[in-house]
């Protein structure tokens, strides 16, 4: 009877535990198929996307300060599904040190975006969030970023620098593909080395391009297709900064400095806490964060903010950097500024010229408010990018280029040379305090001989009080050559040009000065990480596997896709 007992209550406990384990089940399955039910509507939906590329054009402007911009020209058409405006399309970009410039669409209008880098290590990308694309639906879009950390010393040519670029592979197919380089002023195909072999030479505002081209790209190839990563090289003394690659006890304290700093820093606090222990004085502990030393990489108009220029004049140079651009016309500068948009222009613009284009009236006047919004975007831009620099030291870099750009044009051995100087210099000479001045001093005893590309630009502008000769697109062997201005009488209309467009930029002074949110003081915090750069990357370019153009691993080593 006692077994018997036993064996009931055994056979009564296993009862309630499998209850309680059946139920338990019953919930989690419950669970799981509600869930997997609410799932599935969006995986079927993820599914059914397809879409193709109809082209992807890729252009990169190789800058003086070793930074590049980087436009990328995408056609995507749904073929399947419908690519919702919460997904994004991704692309990829070539290292983790790059700024957005613009997003938008073929009419020029601004898109959403957002820094895709953050949900994948050692991926660096851009959403870009496009309108809802149904099936049969295309949609064309352009993406401009400026990138650092490209420009690499060439360890095979030396004396000269470049850079490796792969253009962003998908998970789909591209039917066209085009890459140009736009390569420093002054470099020709007699100094430039480049793989593979180039498709055609081009030429912008006398600076060459190198570009290739490809077709029915499949999906996940990348181009050149069965052929070296795209790479180009040249003499260093066409930029002003660039990458070298180190070796020996330099590399190894770059790889391994923070855990050899890490190390020597526990060992000052236990010999600190020894000393003072012995020594029975308390010494107040000093904490010292080094910076990242100086922000390269900052147009003239960037630095103008950080050289403290008034912002009327700040405006004023941006309203030069879209006239040089043939992005606007001016109609008339007096009794103020009337400005004209021109559409036609092909250079990519920066976040600060689109804004200002948005402060243009359908009258041709400028919006108080919205000019005041340029240098608010403007001023918070630049103070992000300042941050965990020397502020200071970065103010010393920017003045010396001030002071390089008046040395280009006061030492030209020719009127003409000292034209074009001044021509290519004109937004950081605008930053001298002096501008006028040194601008007489400059061609007090030579004439001012504009470029033929030019002319329509400085006539209308400068020289001519109410323009007649409008923008033209004609090619230069069809252009008038333009008439060499006396010295005197340049420097004295340039002065008085950029003096009344500073004091007429705006009608409403004070409603523009008080639009201006006041700027908050410089932050000292190092917040940003050390811009580093990874030394083995996809594209595997760390062994120099370049025949002539290895210039160390600079190379866009990330795909794109929707989602």
């Amino acid at each position: 009877m006692l077994i018997l007992r036993t064996h009931l209550r055994g056979n009564r406990g296993a009862k309630m535990v499998n209850k309680k384990y059946i139920t338990h089940i019953t919930i989690l399955a419950t669970t799981a198929l509600i869930t997997l039910l609410l799932l599935i509507p969006h995986a079927v939906k993820a599914q059914d996307i397809q879409y193709h590329l109809d082209h992807e054009y890729a252009k990169i402007w190789v800058n003086q300060d070793g930074t590049i911009d980087l436009l990328y020209d995408i056609e995507i058409s749904c073929d399947q599904g419908e690519i919702s405006s919460d997904l994004g399309v991704r692309i990829g970009q070539p290292t983790d040190d790059f700024t957005v410039e613009q997003a938008q669409d073929k009419e020029g209008n601004p898109l959403p975006w957002e820094d895709a880098s953050k949900y994948e290590q050692k991926y660096y990308a851009v959403r870009v969030f496009l309108p809802t694309i149904t099936a049969g639906e295309t949609f064309r879009f352009t993406l401009v970023t400026n990138v650092g950390h490209m420009i690499w010393e060439d360890e095979d040519n030396p004396g000269n620098v470049g850079m490796q670029f792969i253009p962003v592979w998908w998970d789909a197919v591209v039917n066209e593909i085009r890459v140009s380089i736009v390569l420093p002023q002054g470099v020709t195909t007699e100094n430039v080395r480049n793989v593979p072999d180039w498709n055609n030479t081009l030429s912008e505002d006398n600076r060459l391009i190198l570009y290739w081209e490809g077709y029915n790209l499949q999906p996940n190839q990348e181009f050149p297709v069965g052929e070296e990563y795209i790479g180009v090289s040249f003499p260093k003394e066409y930029v002003e900064h660039y990458e070298v690659r180190e070796n020996g006890i330099l590399a190894f304290l770059k790889s391994y400095g923070v855990w050899i700093g890490v190390f020597l820093l526990f060992v000052g606090i236990i010999g600190g806490v020894v000393y003072v222990t012995r020594k029975g004085n308390y010494v107040r502990p000093v904490l010292r964060m080094e910076t990242l030393g100086i922000r390269r990489g900052l147009t003239a108009v960037e630095a103008s903010y950080l050289l403290e220029v008034k912002p009327t004049k700040i405006v004023t140079a941006i309203l030069y950097s879209l006239l040089k651009k043939r992005a606007i016309w001016a109609t008339s500068t007096e009794p103020s500024v009337n400005l004209k948009i021109v559409k036609e222009h092909e250079e990519p613009l920066r976040y600060y010229e689109n804004t200002f284009l948005r402060a243009i009236k359908k009258d041709g006047t400028l919006n108080e408010e919205k000019l005041a919004k340029v240098v608010i975007e403007l001023r918070e831009d630049v103070e992000e990018k300042l941050r965990g620099y020397c502020r200071k030291d970065t103010m010393k870099y920017y003045e010396k280029i001030v002071a390089k750009a008046w040395d280009q044009v006061e030492q030209a051995g020719t009127a003409q040379l000292a034209s074009k100087a001044y021509d290519e210099q004109l937004l950081w000479l605008l930053l001298d305090e002096k501008f006028g001045s040194r601008t007489e001093d400059a061609f007090r005893t030579r004439v001012f001989e504009p470029e033929l590309l030019w002319f329509w630009y400085w006539y209308g502008y400068h020289y001519h009080p109410r323009p007649e000769y409008q923008p033209t697109t004609a090619p230069p062997s069809e252009q008038t050559v333009p008439p060499k201005i006396p010295g005197a009488d340049f420097a004295n209309n340039i002065a008085t040009a950029v003096e009344g467009t500073a004091n007429n930029i705006v009608v409403n002074l004070e409603k523009f000065a008080n639009a201006i949110i006041p700027a908050p003081p410089p932050s000292q915090k190092t917040s940003k990480q050390p811009a580093h750069h990874r030394s083995s990357c996809a594209c595997a370019c760390a062994a120099c596997a370049c025949v002539c153009a290895c210039v160390s691993c600079a190379c866009a080593c990330a795909s794109g896709g929707v989602g």
